[in-house]
């Protein structure tokens, strides 16, 4: 099925959801309703948005600013990152979709539910994938969000970012840091019907089905040759292959037991610009 099949099933469940929420809100306004109390949750009538609801709002309207500053401010005076929008948004899930790596750890330091639902029942895992921000998905994994869910459409992350993605260094970083993290190779989308490599074989991206086809070798790799594995494969600036040991149980931070220079270490001087930005994904510190 094309792309844009999708695409349309997308818009469609969207007019129906906008269709839904207007006959909700005339329905609503048929019927008597009681002012919310001062300092409430939400607004009925002549009623006001309490403190805690404008606190909220600004936070939100920070996080689509990706000013970090403005929301560690609202955080320290009560500003709840998980409070979401109509639409279903929270500053939490903002972070993830837009990609702003230190706002989503400023939030997951401050009790962002990791698993938490937007509109489409997509976690966060999802939202980054579908745009191609690697290194959000990478901290999202390493903070034990679940790698497999499926939205309301059928897709896992990894559907999303083939699907939605494009055959670029960011989308093969993204494509390649689910695989490390251990997401599900398998299983078909619920619409289409097809693996993640069958959706790179139908949009004839070459490189993200390269990458997905070293992938699905990675359970041929033993554990216990994982850390020796990666950096073998970080040496031959192989970034397919580092995400398969990686995959395998390989330490992000492992080390060259000849020399003792850490993955990291050797992608950066060797100038092997996609197996430092896999590493860095998945938590490789800086030496």
């Amino acid at each position: 099925m094309a792309r844009t099949s999708s695409r349309r099933r997308r818009i469609s469940a969207a007019f129906a959801a906008v269709f839904a929420l207007v006959g909700g809100a005339l329905v609503g306004c048929s019927a008597a309703a009681a002012p919310s109390a001062p300092g409430g949750s939400g607004s009925s009538g002549a009623g006001k948005p309490g403190p805690q609801t404008e606190l909220d709002a600004e936070l939100r309207d920070a996080a689509w600013a990706n000013d970090v500053s403005a929301a560690r401010r609202l955080v320290a005076v009560g500003a709840d990152v998980n409070a979401k929008d109509e639409t279903r948004q929270s500053a939490y899930l903002v972070a993830t979709s837009e990609g702003y790596l230190e706002l989503l750890r400023l939030t997951l330091e401050n009790g962002a539910k990791i698993d938490d639902l937007d509109s489409w029942d997509g976690t966060g895992l999802i939202r980054a994938a579908e745009r191609g921000h690697g290194d959000v998905v990478g901290a999202l994994l390493l903070a034990g969000i679940d790698r497999d869910h499926v939205n309301r459409i059928g897709y896992q992350a990894i559907h999303e970012a083939v699907w939605f993605g494009e055959d670029t260094p960011e989308y093969a970083t993204t494509v390649r840091a689910l695989i490390a993290g251990g997401v599900e190779l398998a299983r078909p989308s619920e619409n289409e019907r097809l693996t993640p490599l069958q959706m790179a074989q139908e949009r004839r991206f070459a490189g993200l089905e390269r990458t997905l086809r070293a992938g699905e070798a990675a359970e041929a790799v033993e554990v216990a040759d994982a850390d020796a594995r990666l950096i073998a494969a970080v040496r031959a600036g192989d970034a397919d292959a580092a995400a398969v040991a990686l995959r395998a149980g390989a330490a992000a931070d492992a080390k060259d037991p000849g020399g003792g220079r850490t993955a990291r270490e050797i992608a950066e001087t060797s100038g092997y610009a996609d197996v430092l930005s896999l590493l860095v994904a998945l938590g490789a510190a800086a030496s």
